[in-house]
């Protein structure tokens, strides 16, 4: 668990890992009825999506302790939704996930686990932008294996706060980042936002590469 606790998870002793395990439990039984995810064994669960999941606190160390607005557009499954809400209790977080089936496997689980800090709207993230009270709601916007960094400002620009700071942090291998990049600039310079890509690290297990690309409102 040195990895998690790299990522700033203040607990991870064997109470609250049985938490993130009840999940993984969930997920395998409505796997095989909902096409969730391909990764269901526990150590694929537990570093390529747990660990990479909770890395965002690699990038991002103000999440451990800060009751930060986050929405996760595109959470499918649940992931990196339900293990931040886990592993940092003072997020105040909402999975955007327009397939019925999985915004109600995940809402279920949510419920479940008694992840008071999470919330699941079940719609686009487009159609979320203009709902009373959604638009410039969130601190930051996460997405994980949805689409590249123009397709997130065009669907979920709308979803950010006004003013300095608020992010939009993309899940992406160094080889996808490294693609990426360049279109992210132009369109980031477009929209008043600045491109940052932190250092690629190493998931627990041999479990790959991973590197996050940012982008930050400037203006």
């Amino acid at each position: 668990m040195e990895f998690l606790a790299r990522c700033g998870v203040g607990d991870t002793r064997d109470a609250a890992l049985a938490t993130m395990e009840g999940f993984r439990e969930r997920l395998a039984a409505a796997n095989r009825e909902t096409n969730l995810t391909r990764l269901v064994t526990p150590e694929d669960f537990w570093t390529k999506h747990v660990a990479d999941s909770l890395a965002l606190g690699l990038v991002k160390p103000e999440i451990a302790d800060s009751a930060l607005s986050l929405a996760d557009v595109g959470c499918g499954g649940g992931f990196p939704l339900v293990p931040l809400a886990w592993g940092f209790p003072a997020l105040k977080l909402s999975g955007i996930e327009s397939r019925p089936r999985k915004a109600a496997f995940v809402e279920g689980a949510v419920a479940a686990l008694g992840l008071a800090n999470c919330r699941v709207i079940a719609r686009q993230a487009r159609e979320v932008c203009g709902l009373p009270g959604w638009a410039g709601y969130f601190d930051g916007v996460v997405a994980r294996a949805v689409g590249d960094a123009e397709w997130l400002l065009s669907e979920a620009r709308g979803l950010l706060r006004p003013g300095r700071g608020a992010f939009l942090a993309l899940y992406k291998t160094p080889a996808s980042v490294s693609d990426e990049l360049p279109a992210a600039r132009r369109v980031a310079a477009r929209s008043g936002f600045a491109v940052s890509v932190p250092a690629a690290f190493d998931l627990p297990l041999g479990a790959g590469r991973r590197q996050f690309l940012i982008l930050t409102r400037s203006a």
